[in-house]
């Protein structure tokens, strides 16, 4: 098992790994004025949104995440934090931004995780809102998918174990619409995810989880 691997363990498992060769630097990304599906290329120093967003954006009320073990959506309030948690990598969110406040985001987070390998949790058969966990555009196709016994492609997991869609959802923010992402046996819109970017994907069995392969 590589070091990124056992890193994003820990990650889950405490909200935060640093790697001997980590560093500091500044991680974010545009913000489009309506809604923005994204995810943080990166780990926050600190994860809490109030601190990964800049100062005058508005927050509360306007920052959703899926919690894909109830199947629910949870709203952002300011007055109750702790339920709705904090920004981890491999995640997507849905952000209403007002552009005459800010067109961008950054904050201080570790450098070290685009050559990381990413396990992304699909705890519960439907929707998952993940986001794409490094500051480049990912292939579809290099995803992995494991049961927690075998682990397979992106294709064998969705079109012949039928564990799951290997066609997912976007969110172009710039044209405020939506998108199809996929494999190229879909012939879809789009088959990388984008860097920066969030996506819903539907499974269809319990305890499911994608591994993203760093690129080299």
């Amino acid at each position: 098992m590589k070091l990124g691997v056992l890193l994003l363990v820990c990650v889950v498992a405490v909200g935060l790994a640093v790697s001997a060769s980590a560093s500091v630097t500044s991680i974010g990304g545009p913000l489009y004025n309506g809604w923005n599906l994204l995810a943080v290329p990166g780990v926050p120093i600190n994860p809490a949104p109030t601190s990964v967003f800049p100062s005058g954006l508005r927050v509360d009320g306007y920052l959703y995440r899926w919690d894909a073990a109830t199947q629910s959506q949870i709203n952002y309030d300011e007055w109750s934090p702790d339920i709705w948690g904090n920004m981890l990598l491999g995640e997507g969110y849905w952000l209403s931004v007002d552009t005459t406040v800010a067109t961008s985001y950054s904050c201080s987070g570790l450098n070290d995780t685009d050559s990381m390998d990413i396990w992304i949790s699909l705890p519960k058969s439907g929707f998952t809102m993940i986001g794409n966990p490094f500051s480049y555009n990912f292939p579809w196709e290099n995803a992995k998918v494991t049961d927690g016994n075998v682990t397979v492609s992106m294709e064998v997991a969705a079109k012949t174990n039928n564990w799951l869609q290997s066609i997912a959802w976007g969110w172009d923010s710039p044209t405020q619409s939506q998108f199809d992402m996929g494999i190229p046996a879909d012939w879809p819109t789009e088959d990388f995810l984008r860097a920066g970017n969030g996506y819903w994907i539907v499974s269809y069995q319990d305890k499911l989880a994608l591994i993203l392969e760093a690129i080299p």
